[in-house]
């Protein structure tokens, strides 16, 4: 292939032939000298090329010889030769198919090494797997093993995540971590003690004292923003503790919860207010009256952003920004309802009531699946990545696996705090690590399996930079959802609006057929002479029995007094003698029914 080009100020003209060299002309006398060398490096060129090409033949058939390089001494001959093949075309045919021949066996290289590569990478990726406590024989039992006899057998990373902090001057204390596990916030609720810290190297980043009474603490987009809910008011603080912000709007508040989706931190609080604040714009929401008085239990589901909130009454309620009144609305305890938590597929809820219980509910059907007792009442619940139960009792934390999906029969953990009594229990994300907040400070424990073993960088990066934490959240921003997408079934969001009057007939239709089922089979009600005593008095009206005759002598012995005394009362009147007199025979034959006690029996 040739391609040709003029430079201007020279007038020279540069002509290339298969990339392999280049020849200035200027006059006709310089022209032909440089066409006879030209002539001459095309035929040494072609030459060397076709050498190289027999030699490659060479080694792989070795009754092939490769040609003699005499012939590049001979241009004339080859220039000859060469016009001969040409006009042949035999050898560009050769050379086509070897250019096919090198550009199939390129392809297919590269083919494999993407697939090589691919290999590679599926094997770095997602090859972590969770790890549970299994025992050798059915004697043993994993909830016997403590924290001390599980320690030697961990490695130096998880080591150190078994620790306690001595902390009795502020306690109790509740935990809090971020969404990628690094953040954890520890708040002392009686003197307004809060420490952030960094749960990966367990390092102090900061501490505030505030002087005042600490409900419940958060983190908000990532760990360098949290909110604590104080006693009058909630408000922002950064990683370094200076107070950013004071949401006047959360009064009183108990609980917080942030949802990542939609940038919205919610409150509810002692006079049962449900408020929703937009963080990225800093405006109020909405805001919803629960009408059952003061709440102190909240919880999200983190497959449809729903707010689940538990009342004194035994009932909980789930709300949306969207809606004023609950979307749902479940009795679960006859007493108060003291935790609640919810599982990351958002299928399943654990409550905890008063009245020690603890109840597992499926949200798809709203029904009781199968429920827990406890001792004590349960004080804090949590769920964990893989679907562990953890729930805290008096002074002691109880862990059970496998316990959303079915009843398990013996908890899988348990671990006591000697008499200091949990007030919060957080399992960490993408660690085998829970924090239990306690009356004596804080502690560290390791349970084997809650954690999810593989994160995606993308969604949470405990590791991540300054510069990758900025695009993060330029990216999350840019993906936030409004609050009116937030409903119980989050897969209506994008699909086609179905008929309204088919749908509202459907809707009757399924209602009709649950109310049918609900009633089952109706009760044939007897009136009249079909009651069941009427029936039962005629099947016995034609027996005889031993106490039937003698109730019968005794109605006319009954008579004949009755009859006598009549008689008395009539003679004693005056008047006619036989007057008022009573054949009492004719009485006694005419069976006159009794009268008094005796009256019933017939």
């Amino acid at each position: 292939m040739s391609t040709t080009s003029n430079i201007a100020k020279g007038g020279y003209k540069v002509e290339n032939n298969d990339n392999l060299f280049s020849v200035p002309t200027g006059s006709s006398r310089k022209r032909r000298r440089a066409n006879e060398n030209q002539t001459q490096t095309q035929a040494f060129a072609k030459a060397e090329l076709a050498r190289v090409k027999a030699s490659i033949h060479y080694t792989h058939n070795s009754t092939t010889l490769p040609p003699s390089t005499k012939s590049t001494t001979n241009a004339t001959s080859n220039t000859k030769n060469k016009n001969r093949v040409n006009q042949s075309g035999n050898s560009n045919y050769a050379n086509h198919l070897d250019k096919k021949l090198n550009a199939k066996v390129s392809l297919h290289e590269q083919k494999r090494l993407k697939a090589a590569k691919f290999a590679m990478d599926s094997e770095i990726l997602n090859t972590e797997t969770n790890g549970y406590i299994e025992t050798e024989t059915y004697l043993e039992k994993t909830y016997k093993l403590t924290q001390a006899s599980l320690r030697p057998h961990l490695d130096i990373q998880s080591q150190k995540q078994i620790y306690d902090l001595d902390l009795t001057d502020f306690s109790p204390y509740t935990v809090s971590y971020s969404r990628s596990g690094r953040g954890m916030i520890l708040a002392g609720t009686s003197g307004g003690h809060v420490a952030v810290m960094d749960a990966l190297a367990v390092k102090l980043k900061s501490e505030v004292h505030l002087r005042e009474k600490i409900h419940d603490s958060c983190f908000l987009h990532n760990e360098t923003l949290f909110a604590i809910a104080q006693n009058e008011h909630a408000y922002i603080y950064d990683d370094q503790g200076v107070e950013i912000h004071r949401m006047d709007q959360h009064v009183n508040p108990y609980q917080l919860q942030f949802l990542p989706h939609h940038w919205l931190l919610a409150s509810v609080g002692r006079a049962g207010w449900l408020k929703y604040h937009d963080t990225s714009t800093g405006n109020l929401v909405s805001q919803h009256r629960s009408k059952l008085g003061p709440c102190a239990v909240m919880n999200q589901n983190p497959h449809n952003s729903v707010i689940h909130l538990g009342h004194g009454n035994g009932t909980v309620t789930l709300w949306s920004p969207a809606s004023s009144e609950p979307l749902v609305k479940m009795l679960c305890h006859r007493g108060p309802i003291t935790a609640l938590a919810n599982d990351a597929t958002g299928h399943y809820m654990a409550t905890g009531g008063s009245d020690g219980q603890v109840k597992v509910w499926d949200l798809r059907s709203f029904k009781l699946l199968h429920s827990y007792y406890s001792k004590t009442p349960v004080t804090c619940l949590d769920v964990s990545q893989t679907g562990m139960l953890g729930w805290g009792a008096g002074s002691k934390a109880t862990f059970w696996k496998d316990a959303l999906t079915m009843k398990a029969k013996d908890p899988y953990m348990t671990h006591s705090l000697n008499g200091r009594n949990v007030a919060s229990l957080t399992f960490r994300p993408y660690e085998d690590v829970c924090g239990l907040g306690h009356g004596g400070g804080f502690s560290s424990i390791v349970v084997p399996g809650a954690g999810e073993a593989n994160y995606d960088a993308l969604t949470v990066n405990m590791f991540q930079d300054k510069k990758q934490r900025q695009e993060s959240e330029v990216r999350s921003l840019l993906d936030k959802l409004s609050p009116n997408m937030i409903a119980l079934n989050p897969d209506v969001v994008g699909t086609v609006e179905r008929d309204r009057a088919a749908l509202i007939k459907e809707q009757r239709d399924i209602a009709q057929n649950a109310d049918i089922k609900s009633q089952g089979k109706q009760k044939k009600k007897a009136r009249g002479r079909n009651k069941i005593s009427k029936k039962l008095a005629r099947k016995s009206k034609n027996i005889v029995e031993q106490k039937t005759e003698n109730l019968k002598k005794l109605r006319d012995i009954s008579v004949q007094e009755n009859m006598l005394r009549k008689e008395q009362e009539g003679g004693g009147g005056g008047g006619e003698e036989g007057e008022g007199k009573i054949d009492i025979a004719a009485a006694i034959s005419n069976k006159e029914k009794p009268t008094g006690a005796l009256k019933r029996f017939f």
